[in-house]
C-alpha cells in the first residue's frame, strides 16, 4: 500500500478530472481509512502528504538498517506553502527597498498564481498549474485582486465572470510583466534552496511584435504641435501654477522623463565650470532620513541607476528666464523645485508613493486634449521629439543617451561609459552634451518668466508639500 496511493493520485492528477476513492492507506504511523478525493488542488495535496510519510518512514528503516548516513531528503521536500512563500518573497523585495509599485504589482501577480493553485507546497507548483494561470490571466475581471466584492470567488467562478464580462485580452507588455514576476520569485525559491527548479523556465520571453498601427497616434510633437502647446494665447492663460508653465519647457529641452521633471529640488539646480545644469538624481530628504521607522530616505525616484545623469540647461531655457524662477523658489525656503505638487502616500504601507507627476500628467493631459490632440499623446512625446530629431542630425546614440538617460545596449555599454568616463572628465561630457542640444532648435518660441510671477501660488507655505 505504499505506492499504490502515489501512483492513483498520479494518475488522477494527469486524467480529467471526476471523484477519486481510497480506502486504507498505512504508511508506518500515516493512516487514511478512507479519502475522497475530487479536483487537482486536493490530489496534489493529498499526495504532498503521503509522500512526507513516505520520506519520513523511509529515514526511519534506514536508521534502523544501522547506516550512518541516511539517503537525504530531496531538496525542497517538505516544502512550506506558497502563501508564505509569497509573503516571504514580497518582504525581502521591501528590504532590498524596490519601488513601492513594484512590489504591490508582484503582489496581484502572485495573488493570482495562489488562487490558481490553493495554498500547497510551493515545491508542488508545476507546468500545468503555470498553463492554468495564463489561462486566468486571460479571463481574469477587471478589478479581481483588488475589488472586496470578488475576493472570494474561486477560480473557475473567476474564469466565468471574466468570459461574461468578455474582458479583453492582457496586452503583450502586460503579459511579459506576469511572467518576469513569476520568474523572480520562483528563482528566489531556486536560489533559498526551496524547490528544486522552477517551473516558469519553460515559459519564455514572448516574441517582440513589430506590428504598427497606422491609426495609432504617433507619440511625436512636430513643429506645428509644440507651436500650438506654447502658443501664449492658450499656454500663458493655463499655466498659472510654476509646474504647469516650466515643466513643459524643461521636457521639450531636456527630453526628461515626467517624474523626473516633476521631483526636481532646488539642489539639482547646478553650475558646473561656468555652465548650468540640471542634476536628474535622488537626494536625501532630511525628514526621511532623521526617522528610523521610514523605510525610505528620498521621496524622488529614477527609472534605474543608470538614468543618473547631468544635462545642460538649453540657451532658449535660460533666456526664458528659468534662473530668476530658481532665485523667486529660493525665496520661498522649500527644497523643491515645484513645492505644490504632492509625492503621494501608499494607504498600505505610510511610505511615500514617490509619484510627484500624478497630477501634473492629468492636468497636462486635459489641457492637450482641449487644443484637439489624440488620445496617447502626453508629456512622454516631449522626449520623442528631442531623441528623433538629435538621430535625425546624426548625433551618435550614446551621445543622445548622455542627454536622455537611455540605455542603447543590452548589455548597459552606456551606462559603463557613464560610470567610468563622464564623472572622470565631466567637462567633455557637457561639451558633447551642448553640441548635441545646439543641433536641436524646435520652431516655438517659449514666453518669458516674469520674478514674482507665481507669487499668488507661493505665499501660502500651507499648500506646499514635502
Amino acid at each position: 500500500m505504499t505506492t499504490l496511493p502515489s501512483a492513483a493520485l498520479s494518475n488522477y492528477i494527469d486524467s480529467p478530472f471526476g471523484v477519486l476513492h481510497l480506502e486504507g492507506i498505512h504508511i508506518g504511523r500515516f493512516r487514511i481509512d478512507r479519502a475522497v478525493i475530487q479536483g487537482r488542488e486536493a490530489a496534489l495535496n493529498l499526495q504532498e502528504h503521503i509522500l512526507a510519510a513516505l520520506d519520513e518512514t523511509g529515514r526511519k528503516n534506514t536508521l534502523k538498517r544501522g547506516t550512518r548516513y541516511p539517503e537525504p531528503l530531496p531538496m525542497g521536500t517538505p516544502a512550506r506553502p506558497l502563501a508564505k512563500e509569497i509573503e516571504d518573497h514580497l518582504e525581502d523585495m521591501r528590504r532590498r527597498q524596490l519601488d513601492p509599485k513594484t512590489v504591490l504589482a508582484t503582489e496581484r501577480t502572485l495573488k493570482l498564481l495562489l488562487l490558481t493553485c490553493g495554498n500547497i507546497s510551493a515545491c508542488r507548483v508545476d507546468y500545468a498549474h503555470i498553463k492554468q494561470l495564463w489561462k486566468l490571466l486571460r479571463w481574469a475581471p477587471r478589478n479581481l485582486v483588488s475589488d472586496p466584492l470578488l475576493k472570494d470567488l474561486t477560480f473557475n467562478e473567476a474564469i466565468a465572470l471574466g468570459k461574461e464580462q468578455d474582458v479583453a485580452p492582457l496586452a503583450p507588455a502586460t503579459e511579459e510583466r506576469h511572467r518576469r514576476f513569476l520568474v523572480a520569485f520562483f528563482n528566489h525559491l531556486v536560489n533559498g534552496q526551496a524547490i528544486v527548479s522552477s517551473p516558469m523556465k519553460a515559459f519564455r520571453k514572448i516574441k517582440e511584435d513589430c506590428v504598427i498601427d497606422p491609426e495609432k497616434a504617433i507619440r511625436l510633437f512636430d513643429d506645428e504641435d509644440l507651436q500650438a502647446i506654447f502658443d501664449p494665447a492658450t499656454f500663458i492663460p493655463w499655466a498659472k501654477k510654476p509646474q504647469h508653465w516650466w515643466a513643459p519647457m524643461i521636457g521639450l529641452y531636456t527630453g526628461a522623463r515626467v517624474n523626473e521633471v516633476c521631483q526636481l529640488k532646488l539642489n539639482d539646480i547646478v553650475e558646473e565650470r561656468g555652465v548650468w545644469c540640471i542634476a536628474f538624481q535622488k537626494t536625501v530628504d532630511k525628514d526621511l532620513a532623521a526617522d528610523p521607522k521610514k523605510k525610505r530616505r528620498c521621496r524622488q525616484s529614477m527609472k534605474g541607476a543608470g538614468c543618473m545623469r547631468i544635462v545642460p540647461i538649453a540657451k532658449p531655457l535660460l533666456d526664458a528666464g528659468f534662473l530668476d524662477f530658481v532665485e523667486d523658489m529660493k525665496d520661498t525656503g522649500h527644497s523643491r523645485l515645484f513645492p505644490l505638487l504632492s509625492a503621494g502616500i501608499s494607504r498600505s504601507t505610510g511610505e511615500t508613493n514617490a509619484r510627484y507627476s500624478q497630477q501634473f500628467v492629468v492636468d497636462f493631459g486635459r489641457y492637450l486634449k482641449g487644443l484637439g490632440f489624440e488620445k496617447g499623446i502626453g508629456f512622454h512625446a516631449f522626449r520623442h521629439t528631442l531623441a528623433t530629431e538629435l538621430d535625425a542630425n546624426d548625433v551618435p546614440e550614446k551621445e543622445i543617451a548622455l542627454v536622455t538617460g537611455h540605455s542603447t545596449d543590452p548589455r548597459d555599454r552606456v551606462q559603463v561609459l557613464r560610470k567610468h568616463y563622464l564623472h572622470k572628465r565631466p567637462q567633455v561630457t557637457r561639451s558633447k552634451q551642448i553640441k548635441a542640444l545646439d543641433l536641436y532648435q524646435p520652431a516655438v518660441e517659449l514666453p518669458r518668466y516674469q520674478r514674482g510671477q507665481f507669487a499668488k501660488w507661493l505665499d501660502d507655505e500651507s499648500k506646499f508639500y514635502p
